[in-house]
This record gives C-alpha cells, sequence and structure tokens, in this order.
C-alpha cells in the first residue's frame, strides 16, 4: 500500500489481490510466502523420495537455498538443477531464481 502525496486520488475500486500484493512488498515478506508455495510444490518438482529429503529453505539475491539430509541427496538433486529450475521459472517466472544452492544440514531437520 503505497500512499502518493501530492497525486490525486483516483475514485476506483481496488482489488483484494492489488492491496495484498502492495503489503507483502511494503512489509517485505514476498520470500517468505513464495519459500512456503515452494514447500508445498516440492514433491512435484523433484519427486516425492527426494522431497522427503529435502526442503526450500529461503530465497537469497535470487539464489533458492535447499536443506538435504545427506550429501547423497545433495547430489542427486545438484544432477537435476536445470530440470528443477526449469519447472520454478514456468511457476514463477524467469527472473525470479537466478540458480539453486544446495545445504547438507542435519542439525535442524524438518518436523513434518
Amino acid at each position: 500500500m503505497k500512499f502518493r502525496f501530492g497525486e490525486n486520488r483516483k475514485n476506483t475500486l481496488v482489488t483484494f489481490g492489488n492491496i495484498v500484493s502492495d503489503l507483502m512488498e511494503d512489509l517485505d515478506i514476498k520470500d517468505s510466502f513464495i519459500i512456503q508455495d515452494l514447500k508445498q510444490k516440492w514433491p512435484s518438482y523433484v519427486g516425492n523420495i527426494l522431497s522427503a529429503h529435502s526442503f526450500p529453505d529461503r530465497i537469497f539475491n535470487k539464489y533458492l537455498f535447499i536443506n538435504v539430509d545427506h550429501s547423497a541427496y545433495a547430489g542427486e538433486l545438484s544432477i537435476h538443477t536445470s530440470e528443477i529450475l526449469k519447472k520454478i521459472k514456468s511457476d514463477y517466472g524467469e527472473n525470479f531464481i537466478k540458480s539453486i544452492k544446495f545445504e547438507v544440514k542435519k542439525s535442524r531437520w524438518r518436523n513434518t
């Protein structure tokens, strides 16, 4: 929701989708919502077995960081990086993610 001082008001209806997207941009929480959406779609991107051992963690500078519980699964995922990236770009646009990085983290694994 951007307030524009000095501009004339427009007496038109604003859709809820426009308000939410502006609010997410203003609060800088857009990436959090996208990560949650990516977590839900992750099994369709990598399959059930690999998704049981990995999940999207964060986005930083157009890099998508994926947590993986074992280096063998990280290696398998890295082989398929271009295919995964292609699927993500088809859902979110070409300029959304530049590359994917895999991190092996055993200490704080998800409870799902």
